[in-house]
């Protein structure tokens, strides 16, 4: 039996990662699969070696408070590939860690393959200088990305977007008409609600910390200039959400008037607007054709450090795939109820201006299509690369 061991740090990683593993499963049917994950890994039948929930950090400065956590679980993997030696190792994002568990696997003669390398465009292109180095092939998720790889003589492929991949298929399936959004409110009937307002304030903790006491003011402020505005906390399987739970009871929003929900896609679609933390979520977001006001906030030195590294002047996906700002993007210091308010009001009150943000969205996400299924494509790639089969 072949070992493939696949090393995922998020949940948007362990999501990727599951969608890989389901597929290749169908082509190495010989293959045992081990991994560093969460659920979906887990779901799909993978042996999990380590948790991804041990792992939720966002910045350098929650890095650094983690460590001795971070190194007891690279420990873990190292002693785990030592032993094992697998034929083949996945490495899904997570630079900074994978990084490690690259090296020591070219030490000992295991191929990597990364899926979703980093993003040299964004910062730290010096990375390209490993990769070159210790990893076989890149398979990328933006089709621009083949070419940074390809003239620094890095092996790459684009294999499709899974996100866009994703709702394309689910959206063939949702039945409009018989959304369910409510999990907890009382108001049983939003059919009178306008507007209502996603608002997706990240998978992390540390996230949730710094973003939820932002949304609920903007929350507040935009209910008090729309009385009849529904506000949606739509969370995925995995996310825990007690930070926001807690701080909605204890604000001065009324009950009726927000709903957190576990119909993540649904309640993207029945939206007028979508509110959502900087990150793979953000794209996702932008993929409904719905407003998007992008938002983040980060401890202060993180973002101090964070502004001496990166390189673009935009952090959310949409703008940085279109290479201009086409949705607001409100970070740190920006980040405010007022500007909030002010972004959602200009999309409400100006129709001309909400539908030409949408026209961009459309025009710059079409670039992203995928006609195949990304996941099949990436686990051929894989196997017919490492495995000559």
């Amino acid at each position: 039996m072949r070992k493939i061991l696949i090393v995922s740090g998020e949940l948007s990683g362990d999501w990727l990662a599951s969608g890989l593993m389901k597929e290749f499963k169908k082509l190495r049917p010989d293959a045992d699969f081990y991994a560093m994950g969460g659920e979906n890994l887990k779901s799909e039948g993978a042996e999990i070696i380590a948790d991804i929930n041990e792992l939720a950090v966002m910045g350098f400065t929650e890095v650094i408070l983690k460590i001795s956590v971070i190194k007891k679980i690279l420990k873990r993997i190292l002693v785990w590939i030592k032993l094992n030696k697998p034929d083949l190792i996945i490495l899904v994002d997570f630079p900074t860690f994978n990084f490690k568990i690259a090296k020591y696997a070219y030490q000992l003669g295991i191929p990597v393959v990364y899926y979703v390398p980093p993003k040299l465009w964004a910062s730290r292109y010096k990375r390209i200088y490993f990769i070159k180095k210790y990893i076989r092939f890149v398979i990328v998720i933006f089709p621009f990305e083949v070419k940074i790889y390809k003239d620094e003589g890095v092996k790459a492929y684009y294999s499709g977007n899974p996100i866009k991949y994703r709702l394309d298929e689910l959206q063939k399936t949702i039945n409009i008409n018989k959304i369910d959004i409510n999990t907890n409110s009382k108001n049983k009937n939003f059919k009178n609600k306008y507007p209502i307002i996603s608002f997706l304030p990240g998978s992390r903790k540390s996230e949730l910390k710094y973003h939820t006491p932002r949304i609920i003011k903007s929350a507040e402020l935009i209910l008090f200039n729309y009385p009849s505005a529904l506000f949606i906390f739509p969370f995925r399987k995995g996310i825990d959400s007690s930070i926001l739970e807690k701080a909605l009871y204890k604000s001065k929003l009324p009950e009726e008037s927000y709903s957190i929900s576990n119909y993540f896609e649904d309640s993207l679609l029945q939206s007028d607007i979508i509110i959502v933390a900087s990150g793979t979520a953000s794209l996702e977001a932008a993929m409904f054709k719905k407003p998007v006001i992008i938002v983040y906030y980060l401890n202060y030195l993180t973002y101090l450090i964070a502004k001496l590294i990166v390189k673009v002047k935009d952090i959310g996906l949409i703008n940085i795939i279109a290479g201009t700002r086409i949705v607001p993007e409100l970070v740190e210091s920006q980040f405010t109820a007022e500007n909030v308010y002010k972004e959602t009001a200009k999309y409400l009150k100006n129709d001309e201006y909400r539908k030409m943000v949408i026209s961009k969205i459309e025009e710059t996400i079409s670039v992203l299509d995928s006609i195949k299924n990304p996941f099949k494509e990436t686990a051929e790639i894989i196997n017919k690369n490492i495995f000559r089969i």
